[in-house]
C-alpha cells in the first residue's frame, strides 16, 4: 500500500492508502482513515444539498459508545437508486479493513491518484507520481 492523494472530481483531494495492483481503468481503490471519512461525508452531503441528491451519492458518519467502548458506522446513500428497482442497494454499510480504513465508493466512483502537482495518474504508476 503507497500514501498518496486521491480525488474523483477534480475538486476534492484527499490522502489515502492504495495498492498499485488493485486498478480497474487505471482507478484505483482508495483506503482512507475515519477523519479523511468524516471530511469526504461534510464535503458528500454539502454537494448534494447544493446540486440535489440525484446528483451525488451521500456518505454518512454515525458514532457512539457501546458498553464504553467508541465505535462508528459509516453509510454510503446512493440516492439515485432510490424510487427505483435498485432501491433496496440504496444504503451501504462500508466496513473499516483490518488497518481499520474505509474504501468509500470503491472503483464505482472512479477515485484517481495525483501526482506531486495534483495531475491526475491514470493509470496509477508509483514511480511517475
Amino acid at each position: 500500500m503507497i500514501q498518496i492523494l486521491v480525488s474523483c472530481n477534480d475538486v476534492d483531494r484527499y490522502p489515502a492508502m492504495v495498492d498499485p495492483t488493485d486498478q480497474v481503468d487505471g482507478f484505483v481503490r482508495p483506503w482512507f482513515d475515519l477523519g479523511t471519512v468524516q471530511r469526504i461525508a461534510e464535503d458528500t452531503q454539502a454537494n448534494a444539498e447544493r446540486h440535489g441528491h440525484g446528483s451525488y451519492d451521500t456518505v454518512h458518519v454515525l458514532t457512539g459508545d457501546v458498553s464504553g467502548r467508541a465505535h462508528a458506522v459509516v453509510l454510503n446513500i446512493c440516492w439515485m437508486h432510490l424510487g427505483g428497482k435498485y432501491h433496496e442497494q440504496a444504503a451501504e454499510i462500508v466496513q473499516p479493513n483490518e488497518d481499520g480504513r474505509y474504501d468509500i465508493g470503491g472503483h464505482g466512483w472512479g477515485w484517481y491518484a495525483l501526482s506531486d502537482d495534483l495531475s491526475p495518474l491514470i493509470p496509477f504508476e508509483p514511480d511517475a507520481s
